[in-house]
């Protein structure tokens, strides 16, 4: 009797404790936040400034009056800031090279005085062209995927088995997932490097192969008769590639969910800066489903 009390006392007692515990989570120090590229499309070059958000989110606060420059080899190719405060364009069209190394110096004062950033990417080797790319229901090991029709490259691929691409498809010119990089696909020619993309050898070795699946349930990504698909081809340096990825595999809104750790950046001085500056080569091919 005795036992049976103090298991009945125990139990009171451990439903009693109803009372909400709030959490007051502490934010860290800001940081300054850095997109940026060189790519071989001739155009105005962009390079975005911000601070991190705090812990609840909320509109990023963008860092003006930054000067901003790039130097390639000798010369110095600046940067103005555009209406939009932290938004900065080139003053002059150009289209970066494959082979050249670009660095990235960024300066500013605040109330806790001068900060200077910097990065540094190359431009590697892309492919030589898309020959062409086939629009059509997704196939593995002899199965249709159901939903998908798979984006089908046809290229000579580059003799370099360490080379990054990333995929991103267009419908009628519009971006599949926007400006984001959620919808984007990387992969590596490895094995298959200097041989031809879905040729007679590849299809041999291992099936034609999709670079990109369109998910037809999704009302983003639907292809209709008579639509336009468009596949660019990156080919971009391994740290954003890593970069994409961490991203990719640190988003949710679970705070006990994710990887444990900040997203690797290629921005100096460690520590004082996310984000990634990148120097990348494009490839397009179109075709009328």
């Amino acid at each position: 009797m005795k036992k049976t009390l103090l298991i009945i006392l125990a139990l009171i007692g451990l439903t009693a404790c109803t009372e909400k515990m709030r959490i007051e989570p502490q934010d860290g120090e800001q940081l300054v936040g850095v997109s940026a590229s060189i790519t071989d499309e001739y155009k105005k070059q962009e390079v975005i400034l911000s601070r991190t958000e705090t812990f609840y989110g909320g509109a990023p606060e963008m860092i003006s009056n930054a000067i901003v420059y790039v130097v390639d080899n000798t010369d110095t190719i600046w940067y103005e800031e555009t209406e939009d405060p932290g938004y900065y364009l080139s003053t002059n069209e150009f289209a970066g090279h494959i082979g050249h190394s670009y660095r990235l110096s960024i300066d500013f004062y605040d109330e806790n005085g001068n900060h200077h950033y910097f990065a540094e990417s190359t431009m590697n080797k892309n492919i030589e062209c898309i020959d062409s790319i086939k629009v059509k229901p997704w196939v593995y090991n002899a199965l249709e995927v159901k939903s998908y029709l798979g984006v089908y490259p046809y290229f000579q691929t580059t003799d370099d088995p360490k080379t990054y691409y990333m995929a991103r498809i267009r419908i009628n010119n519009e971006l599949v997932g926007g400006d984001t990089l959620t919808k984007c696909e990387l992969f590596e020619t490895m094995g298959y490097a200097g041989i031809y993309y879905n040729g007679p050898l590849m299809v041999a070795i291992a099936g034609e192969m999709p670079i990109y699946g369109l998910n037809q349930k999704d009302s983003l990504e639907v292809v209709h008769h008579g639509d336009t698909v468009t596949l660019d081809i990156w080919s971009i340096p391994r740290d954003y590639a890593h970069y994409i990825y961490e991203i990719a595999t640190s988003t949710g809104t679970n705070p006990m969910m994710g990887t444990p750790s900040n997203v690797r950046t290629n921005i100096y001085p460690q520590g004082e800066a996310v984000g990634c500056f990148h120097a990348s080569s494009l490839r397009q091919c179109s075709v009328i489903y």
